[in-house]
């Protein structure tokens, strides 16, 4: 179960990230490990806790419309509020891209295969070390 420390680091992460102040973390209502990510009142996300052998990361997971590269770096731009997003082609892979703030690696955006609607996938890993936590 996610902690409310946890939940209140990830938000100003997430905040950080997508340079918004409206982003929310709240506890998913059935999925003790997961936590649902919103900007005011509309879904935006999903977040998995993953505890391994004393290591603690959590899954961002953000559905994205499939379009032309074009259209997705402009897409991206405004899904992360910041003109410094980059989205990068991957040498000897055609199923994903990645994703750059600043210059800094966020995460991959994959095609979702498994999705009939046309959709791609954004993950980012988000490691304790990341937050500033406090028990």
């Amino acid at each position: 179960m996610l902690k409310q420390s946890e939940i209140d680091s990830l938000t100003v992460y997430l905040c950080k990230v997508f340079s918004t102040s409206e982003l929310l973390v709240l506890e998913h209502p059935e999925e003790d490990d997961q936590a649902l990510v919103a900007i005011g009142q509309e879904f935006f996300a999903r977040l998995e806790r993953d505890e391994d052998e004393g290591e603690l990361s959590y899954n961002f997971s953000k559905e994205i419309p499939d379009q032309p590269y074009d259209e997705l770096c402009e897409h991206m731009k405004v899904v992360f509020n910041s003109a410094s997003i980059e989205v990068r082609k991957r040498a000897n892979k055609t199923d994903s891209t990645e994703i750059y703030k600043s210059g800094e690696f966020l995460g991959v955006l994959y095609d979702d295969d498994g999705n009939s609607d046309g959709m791609q996938v954004f993950n980012m890993a988000i490691l304790d070390i990341d937050l500033d936590m406090e028990d």
